[in-house]
């Protein structure tokens, strides 16, 4: 990604996890702080966790075709019976300012797919865990390999949101519960980039199907996010079929 995600001080502390910063936990390994997948999986996950989040906030309208920024989410909630908290506002939490920023400066139209494929680098991905890092949720270490590569490790050190997390969609794959604007997008990730069976092996792959095929959540954004995950699937796709000469199916 040619446009930096830089640090900044205004990181955070006393607000929810968004969509991005949950993905990412869930594809850390609790004890060694490493990845459960690869690098250019997780970058797109990350990539597309990002936009759905935007989306969710009404700060970005998604179609088949084109990403637009949104200056003030009150005017897409203005017909939501409940609208959320973040419909008051339009700030934003580092990095996703930047993110939107990057896209409102952008001159030509660029689908879901294309922000999602220039987004998927490290830096996106290495900017979320900074602020997790900055929020007291990760600690970051590094380990050697062969005595001479040097690796960025996160450790959980809070594990609190991701076993909250984890119960919640659990309850949702189970029937238990009907999935939110959170559960249901961070399963479709899950689903799309082959972490959910790892994590929740018992899982139905119907339910899972369903779960992740259905958009929820407030009708002035669930079609916006529903596009953004369903690019983030496209992209994977694209990706698996380029290094193995043909993608294999979700489920």
């Amino acid at each position: 990604m040619s446009d930096p995600i830089m640090d900044s001080n205004d990181a955070v502390g006393g607000r929810p996890l968004n969509i991005p910063e949950y993905f990412l936990l869930l594809c850390l390994d609790d004890e060694k702080g490493k990845l459960l997948l690869d690098g250019p999986t997780v970058g797109m996950g990350i990539a597309g966790a990002t936009l759905a989040e935007l989306a969710r906030r009404g700060r970005l309208h998604v179609s088949r075709s084109t990403v637009r920024t949104i200056d003030h989410p009150k005017e897409v909630f203005s017909t939501d019976p409940n609208p959320p908290v973040w419909a008051q506002t339009a700030d934003l939490e580092w990095p996703l300012e930047q993110v939107w920023d990057i896209i409102h400066a952008f001159t030509r139209h660029r689908d879901a797919e294309q922000w999602i494929n220039r987004f998927s680098r490290d830096t996106l991905r290495d900017a979320v865990a900074a602020s997790l890092v900055k929020c007291g949720v990760l600690e970051e270490g590094e380990s050697t390999v062969l005595w001479v590569f040097h690796r960025t490790r996160y450790r959980e050190v809070d594990h609190h949101f991701e076993h909250e997390l984890a119960a919640r969609i659990r309850a949702v794959l189970s029937g238990e519960q009907p999935a939110d604007n959170l559960t249901w997008p961070l399963i479709s990730l899950m689903r799309t980039t082959r972490l959910l069976y790892r994590l929740f092996p018992d899982t139905d792959r119907e339910q899972a199907r369903s779960v992740a095929t259905t958009p929820v959540g407030s009708p002035s954004t669930r079609e916006s996010m529903a596009e953004a995950l369903l690019a983030t699937e496209n992209a994977v796709a694209e990706a698996l079929t380029a290094t193995t000469g043909g993608a294999s199916a979700l489920d």
